[in-house]
């Protein structure tokens, strides 16, 4: 989509005054840690996106692009701290210069304005996973399941999944909240029903059959069928005014032998409320548990009254989602430990259903006292079944252990008053005069339709609250069935590819390796294989280093997955500082070969990694930066040139041989090495794996030599004279580089060892530094600029390549 020409970073973060050229093409940053290679990352991720990943996120605290983006001499003046990064966009065959300020982060300057372009930078923008830190890395890893599903769906742009399956979940529970209340209050208004119909079971023909009878003696005709719209006391006149104040004296009589009946309930509960607080007192012995079971309620508590974006306890601001998900994390810690509060509640529920039946029973008698001659003072009573309601209520809520054994210890106690209250109702009713048989029908019909329709009305409501939860459940479960099912084929691509490019990296020793990547629930299992021990967590048996490249290949595959031929860009901040040196090389090749269209800008503390880029032809010989220091003044300071030979050449215009002979000798050092390897040249065994560039360097040509030899033989063998002639030339070519580097007689000549180089004038060392140049480059392909290497890099040699294809030296005689 994009590729990054150039980029020029004025008083932005560590970066007082810096422009770099990428020219589209790989780039390699070095440098000491603390020189200012994350501030290069930082600037590219905000001229793109307008934001640092680096200062945002969970842990980061009150830091902030627009507070502290700024360089800190700067910090007062954010319009003078800026990043203009120059793009190609191929698709279009044009350029674009983006300018953006930490003042204005998300307004940015584009230039040229044209939509098109501006398009093609709002996709950029909205994917700032193209920069990759270690840190993020290593979260695709070592994550939880939970964690890990986040991050890789924030990287697939799949987040809105997991927010609508988690908000699915939370309707469903709220739905199914209120269904235990409901379900309470509807056996209350049925049992007070059953008690006015004078009936043991609630049917349609019994409470047809108790209804008809006193019909019957009204003259009323017989229903026939009960409905939902049946009134039992259908074609029933009015009362006269003077008879609506009378107390149903036979229904009034029912309930207060209810009420004794459930009250009596409640107070033989004794052996119930010992158990329980001895199960109470076990729990409340271990502090740890009574204290994570209260911060258990308190946290599902708090979960559910998230609805700002702060917290619903101290209102420190927080991202609701965020908040939910760490309250979520705690309570899932504490799970276990509240097992013993949960085995508790349970015992609890035939108790809290005592006091909601003795709480019902009593306050039906409260209209009951207020319609006596004279009213009767019934406050003592109304308190105790409402007291009775609260216990209920508290109970089932998970209080503390000592609030718990608080209720416990009252729940029960009947009042003197209350009892006394009940006895005077009782005299009242019974001096009543008997109603008539017409009146108590009369009576009886108007109670139970009442009754009758207040269990309608509850029956509704928990139907209705039924249906809610049953089909806020289902369209939770249906989500989360069918965007797991999507997940897992979307995994399923990603699994193959990743697993595909580790072994890649690691093919020496993991080359069957695989992985399985298992969506559940808002969840994403990791798991790889082991040497064919099985599947584990990565972070069980796996190296700290095999644990990186496995992070970069999850990474690499998700973006193939997720941008395809658009992925065009990467930035790696020190993504492998942990692989070793092995293992660096065939990253380079991976990144080579798999991803030849996409722009990689890595950076590194290593700067024998930035080398492996070089000697892999990764990077171009003069495409990379090295920073020396960093200051607060001046910002990072880079080497006087990019290339060791032009940084070798400045030492000399100034007759500086010491540092010269240093760099010459350290370069060679570590390409020699290189070299070595590449070729599979044969060195002496050192157990400490220590070698001389007197042990290395001649190894390597004495190698090159005999492949150029063995290709001249592979040639004649297939009857190519003009191929083996060719090769004859290449190697007497090579041959004369290396005679007059003298490289080969170190072993024998120890005046011309290295050793001795900042001994020599600047007239002297000018012939040497002139003759490894040039010895090198009978290493490398004149075309590519990359070191030669036999292929394969094990077994039988079949080979001699470069990294373009132009050399290609075959060494298999027929």
């Amino acid at each position: 989509m994009i590729a990054i020409e150039s980029i020029t970073i004025k008083e932005f973060r560590g970066i007082r005054d810096l422009t770099l050229k990428f020219d589209g093409k790989n780039f390699g940053i070095g440098g000491p840690n603390g020189t200012g290679k994350s501030g290069i990352v930082d600037a590219i991720e905000f001229a793109l996106t307008g934001a640092v990943s680096r200062l945002s996120g969970e842990g980061r605290g009150e830091v902030s692009v627009k507070e502290h983006g700024a360089h800190v001499d700067r910090r007062n003046n954010p319009d003078k701290a800026r990043v203009i990064l120059t793009v190609s966009i191929p698709s279009l065959g044009k350029s674009a210069t983006i300018t953006r300020s930490v003042k204005a982060p998300t307004a940015p300057t584009l230039s040229p304005s044209d939509a098109d372009v501006a398009k093609v930078l709002r996709h950029v923008e909205d994917h700032p996973e193209i920069v990759l830190s270690r840190r993020e890395l290593i979260r695709y890893v070592l994550a939880t399941p939970g964690k890990r599903a986040e991050e890789v769906q924030a990287l697939l742009h799949l987040e809105q999944i997991e927010k609508v399956r988690a908000h699915l979940q939370r309707i469903a529970n709220r739905c199914e909240r209120p269904l235990e209340s409901l379900e309470m209050g509807a056996a209350e208004v049925k049992a007070n029903l059953l008690q006015a119909l004078g009936i043991a079971e609630l049917t349609a023909g019994k409470v047809l059959g108790a209804a008809n009878a006193q019909r019957v003696t009204l003259g009323l005709p017989i229903l026939s069928q009960l409905t939902d719209k049946t009134s039992l006391a259908d074609g029933l006149a009015a009362p006269a005014p003077a008879q609506a104040q009378a107390i149903p004296k036979v229904q009034a009589i029912a309930d207060i032998n209810a009420a004794r009946t459930a009250v009596a309930g409640l107070a033989s509960q004794g052996q119930l409320i010992a158990e329980l607080n001895h199960d109470f007192d076990a729990l409340a012995a271990d502090p740890s548990a009574a204290e994570m079971a209260k911060r258990e309620a308190f946290l599902s508590t708090g979960a559910d009254l998230v609805i700002a974006e702060m917290c619903p306890f101290c209102d420190t601001p927080w991202n609701p989602e965020d908040l939910k998900r760490h309250a979520q994390a705690k309570i899932e810690q504490l799970q276990e430990a509240t097992k013993k509060r949960g085995e508790i509640d349970k015992k609890l529920l035939p108790l809290t259903t005592a006091l909601h039946r003795a709480s019902n029973a009593v306050q039906v008698l409260a209209p009951y006292a207020a319609l006596a001659k004279p009213p009767i003072n019934f406050a003592e009573s109304a308190a105790y079944g409402a007291g009775c309601k609260g216990k209920g209520e508290r109970l089932s809520h998970g209080l503390s252990v000592d609030d718990a054994r608080s209720i416990l210890d009252t729940v029960d106690a009947v009042p003197e008053g209350v009892l006394r209250e009940v006895d005077e109702l009782e005299k009242a009713v019974a001096g009543l005069p008997d109603p008539s048989k017409q009146d108590a029908a009369r009576v009886w019909l108007t109670v139970a339709q009442e009754r009758l329709e207040n269990y309608r009305t509850a029956m509704r409501r928990l139907k209705a609250a039924k249906t809610q939860a049953e089909i806020s459940c289902q369209a939770a479960e249906v989500y989360t069935s069918a965007s797991d099912r999507v997940l897992a084929q979307v995994y399923k691509a990603v699994e193959a590819d990743f697993a595909a490019l580790y072994a890649f990296v690691n093919r020496v020793d993991e080359k069957d390796f695989k992985a399985r990547l298992v969506p559940s629930m808002g969840k994403l299992g990791f798991g790889v294989d082991f040497y064919g021990r099985g599947f584990f967590p990565p972070g069980a048996y796996h190296s700290e280093g095999h644990q990186d490249s496995m992070g970069l290949c999850l990474y690499l595959a998700l973006m193939r997955h997720i941008q395809s031929g658009q992925f065009t860009v990467a930035v790696l901040d020190d993504v492998l500082m942990s692989v070793d040196a092995g293992h660096r090389r065939e990253v380079c090749k991976l990144l080579k070969r798999e991803f030849p269209n996409t722009q990689f800008i890595m950076t590194t503390h290593d700067p024998i990694w930035l080398q492996h880029m070089k000697t892999e032809g990764l990077t171009g010989p003069r495409a990379s930066v090295q920073f020396r220091q960093w200051t607060v003044e001046h910002g990072p300071s880079e080497w006087d040139d990019r290339d060791v030979w032009m940084e070798i050449e400045e030492y000399l215009k100034r007759s500086d041989v010491r540092p010269a002979a240093a760099v010459l000798r350290g370069y060679l050092e570590y390409t020699a090495s290189e070299l070595c390897h590449r070729l599979r040249a044969p060195v002496p065994y050192h157990g400490d794996a220590q070698y001389e560039l007197g042990e290395l360097m001649p190894a390597a040509i004495h190698r090159l030599r005999r492949l150029y030899a063995k290709g001249s033989a592979a040639a004649n063998s297939w009857g190519q004279k003009d191929r083996a002639k060719h090769l004859a030339g290449c190697s007497a070519g090579f041959s004369s580089l290396a005679d007059a580097s003298k490289a080969e007689q170190w072993q024998v000549n120890t005046a011309i060892h290295f050793n001795n180089w900042e001994n020599l004038t600047k007239e002297d060392f000018q012939p040497v530094v002139d003759a490894f140049r040039n010895l090198l480059g009978g290493f490398a392909c004149a075309g590519c600029g990359e070191y030669l290497f036999v292929s394969p890099d094990r077994e039988s040699a079949d080979a001699l390549r470069c990294g373009c294809g132009d050399i290609n030296i075959n060494l298999k005689e027929k």
